[in-house]
């Protein structure tokens, strides 16, 4: 199991105004996609992405 997704929830459950993300890049060897997670802590906008 991934620490990454857990620490992501962790985070999200102390943030207001959470989202979730996601770019999209669309080029010669196809489309990409790069999601995220973010909200605010205490005034500062946090932003988690692998």
């Amino acid at each position: 199991m991934k620490l990454v997704p857990l620490l992501a929830l962790a985070l999200m459950a102390a943030c207001t105004n959470p989202s979730l993300n996601a770019g999209i890049g669309i080029s010669e060897s196809g489309v990409r996609v790069y999601p995220s997670v973010s909200g605010t802590v205490g005034g500062a906008t946090v932003s988690v992405s692998p």
